[in-house]
């Protein structure tokens, strides 16, 4: 029983709740295929801590870089980072405005924290503090970095598997326009200005983007309604060089959209609405070795089904729900060089995290209203203050680092990361990492009708042992990793009201294997990788599976030929392979468990640069229109066309 309640529990935060140069901080990491230089010794890292020599790490990042966006034009987020190793995105090829699962090496999604300039990005109102990555769109993004490990040291909470860094659009000059259309009415125009005026720099961008989509929900009989999506994203940033003193920057970005939704697996609703927006601002000024960083992003929520349709399995006749989070922080930084070969950073931060809630819903027993939490319940702080010590000679080196946190609930936290390496020669590096970490719970776990003030912080433990070799034209990394998270937090079942509460009761172990391997050339460019994952959850007595809705086996094959000054084609494959979901079925009134089949997506994209300052695209998506099952009684995305025409000025 208690297996199906957390399988059941799974389900019900993924699908039934409506929620649904980067710079990695002061250590340097390996890097993947996607990035490439001549030797490894070669390529410099830029962190928003400081710039490091690859050579002088063993850590493990992949990089989407900006020319590979670029080859990718058409696609979500999502998609985009499906195509690298050890990461699946459940939602991203289902209907738009699907709520998107980021898995990171087989964890939980809770457990990959978010960053958009190196600054953390978390929704206080979600059940598990992330971000809704809807309001996320790839069309401001330059470059993406994906740092593997539990990472609490410098990020803190819910850095535990991984931390993906979405690093904006910045520094160019003149106007940028991105026009782009195609099949399921699917349309965006976006245009950024960048400017220099002595060591001022300026940037306002705005994007609009709309689709008529497809049916949310796998009907079986009939036609379902088409659930649309809408998306609006506006900013600026100001900056200002002191030269070798030093810089200042201030950013502000606002991000709109709207959507349709349906009531469940293999439901159709015809009224079911989403609508969301966040307000980011943030602010870093760094002088001579010190960096001061604050942030601010309030988050609104609203899901409205109204009475107009009524769903053959609705609860209610009608039901609004309003989220709105406030995440805030200040960080203070200091780099100090020691000796020739180590380097010394010590920092400390505080962030704070507020929600305020409701639920309405009217059903046959009169109305229902959720209960408001107290000033006390709506907000959480933590403190953490941390320390790194990085050190090489010869052919040696390793990064050594702690950090001690105190939260307003829990109490204290520690901890600690070792990443030694050994560079055999300038081409090839062995490293081994090991990491704790740990996830805070979230204000709806603790305070919620549901929730638990005697929770305790999820715990994690990885090691990984890596190999990378260049030879030529050729690079290869192979990783082997294994992840531990103890104290798990899950929704259990109770007898008394309000039947369920939040309990930290699981132990999750996740074991596997990472292989890369790239060629270029230049007029052709191929990468390859390959994650082999055995994950298992064990909750009291019980053990099981816990790679729901992840595959045990994937693989990603991307070929890219410049044909021509002009012409370049491109094929991107994804195997995705089989999958085990859980479901409620009404008729049983139990949770079952649904095999999902293994597929393969292919992606076709043709690229003219018609001139020196424009260039236009064809993605085909889901060339072979493969039907997929993502989600238990979702659609899949359907095979359709998308014309961009990019715009340089």
């Amino acid at each position: 029983m208690l297996k199906l309640v957390f399988l059941a529990s799974c389900c019900f935060a993924a699908v039934a709740s409506p929620e649904g140069s980067f710079t990695i901080y002061h250590s340097p990491f390996t890097i993947s295929p996607l990035e490439r230089d001549s030797t490894l010794s070669e390529v410099t890292i830029s962190a928003p801590k400081y710039p490091e020599k690859l050579a002088r790490s063993g850590k493990v990042v992949s990089v989407i870089s900006a020319d590979m966006i670029q080859a990718n034009l058409g696609k979500s987020l999502g998609e985009l980072l499906q195509q690298s190793v050890g990461v699946a995105v459940v939602g991203a090829r289902s209907a738009p405005g699907t709520n998107q699962e980021i898995y990171v090496r087989g964890a939980n999604t809770g457990h990959v924290l978010l960053l958009v300039d190196g600054f953390p990005v978390n929704d206080p109102s979600n059940i598990t503090s992330v971000m809704d990555w809807n309001l996320i769109n790839l069309a401001t993004i330059e470059r993406i970095e994906i740092l593997k490990g539990g990472q609490s040291t410098l990020y803190g909470s819910d850095a535990m598997v991984a931390v993906i860094n979405l690093v904006t659009k910045k520094n160019a000059k003149g106007v940028q326009v991105l026009l782009q259309g195609g099949g399921l009415g699917t349309h965006q125009e976006q245009i950024s200005w960048s400017t220099m005026k002595g060591n001022n720099r300026l940037q306002i961008q705005v994007q609009n983007s709309a689709t008529d989509g497809f049916s949310s929900a796998k009907i079986a009989q009939g036609k379902a309604e088409a659930d649309g999506f809408k998306q609006q994203n506006w900013g600026g940033k100001w900056g200002h060089d002191f030269g070798k003193n030093g810089y200042v920057d201030f950013s502000y970005a606002t991000q709109l959209y709207q959507g349709n939704l349906d009531n469940g697996p293999f439901v159709d609703d015809r009224d079911y609405t989403s609508k969301a927006s966040s307000h980011s601002f943030r602010a870093q000024y760094q002088v001579k070795n010190w960096t001061v960083r604050a942030f601010q992003d309030l988050i609104h929520r609203e899901f409205r089904n109204d009475s107009s349709n009524i769903a053959a399995n609705a609860w209610s006749k009608y039901s609004l729900s309003t989220y709105a989070g406030l995440n805030q922080g200040l960080e203070v930084f200091l780099k100090i060089p020691v000796k020739e070969n180590g380097t010394l950073l010590v920092g400390s931060e505080y962030r704070r995290q507020k929600t305020e809630q409701s639920d309405l819903s009217i059903s046959d027993y009169g109305p229902y209203s959720s209960p408001d939490l107290t000033e006390k319940q709506k907000s959480q702080q933590i403190m953490g203050t941390y320390a790194t010590f990085q050190q090489s000679w010869g052919k040696f080196g390793y990064e050594l680092g702690a950090r001690w946190n105190a939260q307003s609930t829990f109490g204290n936290y520690f901890t600690y990361n070792l990443n030694p390496y050994w560079a055999i020669s300038q081409t090839a590096k062995l490293f081994g990492n090991y990491y704790t970490s740990f996830k805070t719970p979230s204000i709806y776990q603790l305070a919620s009708p549901y929730g638990n003030l005697d929770l305790q912080p999820e715990q994690g433990k990885t090691i990984e042992f890596g190999f990378e070799k260049q030879i030529k034209s050729w690079k290869m990394r192979v990783v082997s990793f294994q992840n531990e998270v103890n104290q798990g937090i899950v929704f259990q079942s109770i007898d008394v009201e309000p039947y369920g509460k939040y309990q930290n009761v699981t132990q999750q172990k996740t074991q596997g294997i990472e292989f890369e391997i790239s060629f270029q050339s230049k007029k052709f460019q191929a990468d390859f990788n390959y994650t082999y994952l055995k994950g298992e959850m064990i909750d009291r007595d019980s053990t099981y599976s816990s790679l729901i809705r992840r595959p045990a086996n994937g693989w990603n094959l991307n070929l890219r030929a410049n044909l021509s000054k002009k012409w370049s084609l491109s094929l991107s494959n994804q195997y995705v392979g089989q999958r085990t979901d859980y479901f409620y079925d009404e008729s049983s009134y139990s949770v079952k468990a649904n095999p999902m089949e293994a597929y393969l997506w292919t992606d076709i994209s043709l690229k003219y640069q018609i001139n020196q300052k424009w260039t236009i695209s064809a993605l085909l998506k889901n060339a072979l229109n493969q039907e997929i099952t993502e989600i238990t009684g979702y659609s899949g995305q359907p095979r359709n066309l998308q014309i961009s025409l990019l715009g340089v000025f």
